[in-house]
């Protein structure tokens, strides 16, 4: 559970569920109570979307095998697994310091 009291692992009431990894549950605790609840609220959006499918919100990110998703001011790195229709956030940084190379 995360410090606003969310869960790290949702499911939808469509067939598209998100999760946290665990850098990213850390990232996520790290930020202030609103900016959770503004990038929680975007990921329940976006998995709960009947006008598009979860992966045509990510963009693809410079050398990686990642996509990205921009809520705000943060990016999150994040992945689509189609079979299982599982969005996974691997990180969350804000814009300045999305784009320098990971310890993962």
């Amino acid at each position: 559970m995360l410090a606003n009291g969310s869960e790290a692992t949702r499911v939808s009431e469509s067939d598209w569920s998100w999760e946290l990894a665990s850098k990213a549950r850390t990232d996520l605790s790290a930020l202030e109570p609103d900016e959770q609840d503004r990038i929680l609220d975007k990921l329940d959006e976006i998995v709960d979307s009947p006008w598009r499918d979860p992966p045509a919100y990510g963009e693809p990110l410079q050398n990686s095998s990642r996509r990205k998703i921009r809520v705000g001011e943060f990016r999150l790195a994040v992945t689509f697994d189609r079979e299982a229709e599982r969005l996974v956030v691997a990180r969350i940084k804000r814009r300045g310091g999305a784009y320098t190379a990971d310890d993962d």
